[in-house]
């Protein structure tokens, strides 16, 4: 009885190790949660304050940016703007050729 007694008691002693291993990844995973979400947080007030920023440059509060750094950062920004309503036009421009050739297509049909 003695080998079953030192079993039972091997066997107790790791499970209460396994529940005590269970309840610390909880509670790890519990707090990496909350990192996570402060970290969140953190990424929307950074952009809060960069369209607040940009804003100043380029918005309702225009030139009262008083800031170099933030200015260039601003301008390569309205840079980055101005290429994309270029490259917009351009799209519309393929689709507008692209549907004029199906007119004509369809026309000599």
């Amino acid at each position: 009885m003695g080998f079953l007694d030192k079993v039972g008691k091997t066997a107790a002693a790791a499970a209460g190790k396994a529940g005590n291993k269970a309840g610390e990844l909880l509670e790890v995973g519990k707090l990496k949660a909350q990192i996570a979400s402060q970290k969140q947080d953190i990424s929307s007030l950074k952009k809060e304050i960069g369209d607040y920023c940009y804003s100043m440059f380029d918005g309702e509060e225009l030139g009262t940016l008083d800031n170099d750094k933030i200015k260039d950062l601003c301008l390569k920004i309205a840079v980055a703007n101005a290429a994309i309503a270029e490259l917009e036009n351009r799209i519309e421009a393929a689709k507008d050729e692209h549907d004029a050739r199906d007119g004509i297509n369809s026309a000599q049909d």
